[in-house]
């Protein structure tokens, strides 16, 4: 089982590797210099969009 700071050493090793962190947020990986501020990457309407396709499959079953 891995810990919560495991993940955060992994997520860190992964940015230094590929130059992308998973915004915490929505999930998109996102291509970012620092882990300070992540660039704009339309976060907001990504959730959104996620949340109400996931209620689309709940009221099609």
């Amino acid at each position: 089982m891995t810990t919560r700071a495991e993940a955060d050493q992994q997520e860190e090793r992964e940015w230094e590797r590929t130059g992308r962190i998973p915004c915490s947020d929505c999930g998109t990986l996102v291509r970012t210099r620092t882990l300070e501020t992540l660039p704009p990457h339309n976060c907001t309407e990504r959730r959104a969009r996620r949340e109400h396709d996931a209620t689309d499959q709940t009221t099609e079953k």
